[in-house]
């Protein structure tokens, strides 16, 4: 059940970090496109600080609760 547990979450750690990437390429490829965010690099800024979030959780996870032979760092 544990390794199920922590499987799960860095699927969702990967799956979050993904979803953010994509965000801020859509911002680079159009930033026009995006109209409600008036401030685009602020926008990216947030983005990029969502990725670094997931990020530290998955090396956490990783550093913490992962058995030694199964860690990459």
């Amino acid at each position: 059940m544990r390794t199920r547990m922590i499987e799960a979450l860095r699927a969702h750690y990967q799956g979050e970090i993904a979803k953010h990437k994509m965000n801020v390429e859509v911002y680079f490829g159009n930033p026009v496109g995006v109209g409600d965010h008036i401030d685009i690099m602020e926008t990216i800024s947030k983005e990029i600080g969502q990725i670094a979030e997931y990020e530290d959780k998955l090396m956490i996870l990783d550093v913490h609760f992962m058995p030694q032979e199964r860690v990459k760092i």
